[in-house]
């Protein structure tokens, strides 16, 4: 992980022996090596070829760590210190009857094994070396490469080549036949950080096998009762021969379905009752009809006797298993945050025992869950008041206030129609990740979002968004609910191309982390949304985020063992002021959140400061983190000049019109509202 984002690790460029530049995604991948000539042990394709563990072939596992060490020069030493096999993610295919792309004419057999490894720790010094933990790029050479032999008569060996490597959100593989040469097995890796210890699941062939790691139990929920019946008549209705625009497959599967607004109205109702456990809950979900559409098989036969294919593959990567997993744990996210007073931060950092029942964690030896060092830190250290500030301004909890002759109170009650609105949002929010599900645009929508008529909407998040706005039938946890909570559940499919760790490092002026968010809620929801609703998309992101792992027993682990806790801190933090952008100018926003940021940060490093550094050394604050303390000491040591160029560059709004207070920057910042306006790129680094 980067930021808390899932990265794998491929070649954009290649620099070959002749001069050529490739450019193109490449994940590390290499031919296995025959044990001995094939042509001596038999003289046609057996069935030997096909199979998993092929007698002609180095062993595969060896040959993924050879890859490693001969793409990326890792040493086995090196990869068993800092790597670690995701089990979870290998797969074995065959592909037969490629036309080979190096020798016309030839087809070939593809045994494929692709084998994923993470990272055990991104902060290690020792894995610098590959551009973690910031996700640089880098650099490896294969055979004696240099630019001058490039240059010489006798030019560089054949198969001498120089590889810029790169870190990316997407996993990214080359199809067999445009690899070089016609090798039958091979192997393919991908790079990536830390998973959770828990459970790996593998599915072939129809059958599902699951492996034990760390001897933990599966911390997966079980599929509903119901939902075999359920999908076998939306199956039922795909098969049907009909064209229904946008999305034939949406319209066929919802077709008839209808949310249980009672049982959605009992669940907001009773969330905050000790006596409502997980388990009801759990059971209770069964209200939303989108998440039987996780559960669709992949095959269906259509009472013909042959086979129709529905491409029910996930755009994320993941099983359709794992979706409806991580959706749980999105729902599971947002139970406990709800009861953070009841058992909510035990059941967020720990999950549940074999009943239901939240965990408590004391023992660092405790074998009932993984990494449970971390999980006792996350329950200590938490900031869980950031948390119920969080939903307090998203509108989900309000305080009443009562008084009696005696004395007065207040108590925290739930605002049931804005829980159901983010139950039913949570609900739909990842069902276009589903490929077939996928809308085309309809010539009277055009252009929509850069898509014009007859083009499938590939981006899931635009996908939802445009059936939302223009087929809201189609979605039966949508369509009922009300105008001013369906903008809410609206502006969380926006594109804010917002960068969070902008904002708390302060590496951006404020027009680079703000301008376009301000844009998209003008543009796309007419100003109609308040703070409440921008709190409301933060506690999309975070519930999303937390049940990011297909392991929802097991707590939030995306955010307890493997998100850094002072990094989580310091953006719950930051909700408070982000929210404000409906309401303030960009720049009004960021000076509030710097002051704030100052007189919080531990050890306190003095009274509000003024003048033309204040801005600057406030940023610098932000930027150096545990380092403020000696950065900002350094700051006095500057030579005057020096001191001068920052605090006019960090003061700079980047923002027409805008400059923070005038006794805060020097007087060419507030006087002179000129640009370019510089952004600190990895400036905590």
């Amino acid at each position: 992980e980067i930021y808390g984002v899932d990265h794998a690790l491929f070649s954009r460029m290649q620099l070959l022996h002749d001069g050529r530049t490739v450019e193109r995604k490449q994940v590390p991948l290499r031919k296995l090596q025959w044990n001995s000539r094939p042509d001596e042990e038999f003289g046609e394709c057996t069935e030997e070829l096909y199979d998993e563990v092929c007698p002609y072939v180095e062993n595969w596992q060896m040959g993924c760590r050879k890859t490693l060490e001969e793409r990326l020069g890792l040493t086995q030493a090196w990869q068993a210190k800092h790597l670690v096999e995701d089990l979870e993610a290998y797969r074995y295919t065959t592909e037969d009857d490629v036309r080979s792309a190096g020798y016309p004419g030839l087809t070939t057999l593809y045994c494929i094994h692709e084998v994923s490894f993470r990272v055990r720790d991104p902060a290690c010094a020792g894995v610098q070396v590959i551009g973690l933990p910031e996700g640089n790029e880098f650099a490896t050479a294969e055979g004696d490469f240099n630019f001058h032999s490039q240059q010489d008569d006798d030019g560089l060996a054949i198969g001498t080549q120089l590889n810029i490597w790169a870190w990316g959100r997407e996993s990214c593989t080359t199809p067999p036949g445009s690899g070089d040469g016609t090798g039958t097995h091979g192997s393919r890796t991908s790079g990536g950080s830390p998973r959770p210890s828990t459970i790996s699941r593998v599915s072939r062939k129809g059958r599902e096998s699951r492996i034990l790691r760390d001897g933990l139990p599966p911390r997966r929920v079980p599929q509903p009762a119901m939902a075999l019946k359920v999908t076998e008549k939306m199956e039922e209705r795909m098969r049907q021969d009909r064209l229904r625009p946008p999305s034939n497959m949406l319209w066929a599967s919802m077709e008839g379905m209808r949310t249980d607004w009672p049982r959605v109205k009992r669940i907001a109702a009773q969330i905050l009752d000790p006596k409502y456990t997980l388990h009801r809950f759990n059971a209770d979900l069964s209200a939303f009809p989108e998440l039987n559409l996780y559960l669709l098989d992949d095959r269906m036969d259509d009472g013909a006797g042959s086979e129709l294919m529905v491409n029910t593959k996930m755009s994320s990567g993941r099983s359709i298993g794992d979706e409806y997993q991580r959706t749980i744990g999105a729902f599971f996210a947002i139970y406990w945050m709800m009861r953070l007073d009841i058992d909510g931060k035990e059941g967020f950092t720990n999950g549940v025992d074999d009943h239901w029942k939240p965990l408590s964690i004391t023992d660092e030896d405790d074998i009932r869950v993984s990494q449970a060092d971390k999980r006792i830190n996350f329950m200590k250290n938490a900031q869980w008041d950031f948390f119920r500030t969080l939903l307090m301004n998203a509108g989900l909890l309000e305080e009443k206030k009562s008084s009696s002759f005696f004395k007065s109170a207040t108590k925290i009650q739930v605002n049931e129609q804005r829980l159901e609105s983010l139950l039913a949002l949570t609900a739909i929010h990842d069902i276009m990740k589903m490929n077939v599900l996928l809308p085309v645009v309809q010539k009277e929508h055009e252009p929509y979002r850069g898509y014009v008529a007859g083009d499938t909407i590939g981006d899931h998040d635009h996908a939802l968004s445009y059936i939302m706005e223009y087929y809201p039938e189609m979605l039966p946890s949508f369509r009922e609910l009300e105008p001013e909570e369906k903008r809410g559940v609206q502006l969380s499919q926006c594109n804010f191309c917002f960068n969070h760790g902008w904002f708390v490092q302060a590496e951006a002026p404020p027009g680079a982390i703000f301008t376009k968010f301000r844009e998209a809620l003008i543009r796309d929801h007419k100003s109609q949304m308040g703070q409440r609703d921008v709190a409301l998309y933060f506690v999309h992101w975070l519930t999303d985020l937390a049940g990011a792992e297909p392991s929802p027993l097991a707590g939030c682990d995306k955010f307890v063992t493997k998100f850094p806790l002072p990094v989580l801190n310091s953006f719950l933090r930051s909700f408070e002021f982000i929210e404000k952008i409906a309401s303030h100018t960009e720049t009004e926003v960021m000076e509030e959140y710097l002051k704030t940021r100052w007189m919080e940060n531990i050890p306190w490093p003095g009274p509000l400061p003024t003048g033309d550094a204040a801005i600057a050394r406030m940023r610098l604050l932000c930027m150096a983190q545990m380092n403020a303390p000696w950065v900002l000491r350094d700051w006095d040591e500057l030579v005057d000049q020096d001191k001068d160029v920052l605090s006019l560059e960090l003061s700079r709004t980047g923002c027409v019109g805008q400059s923070f207070s005038a006794n805060l920057v020097p007087r060419d910042a507030s006087s002179r509202l000129e640009g370019p306006a510089f952004l600190v790129y990895y400036g905590p680094a």
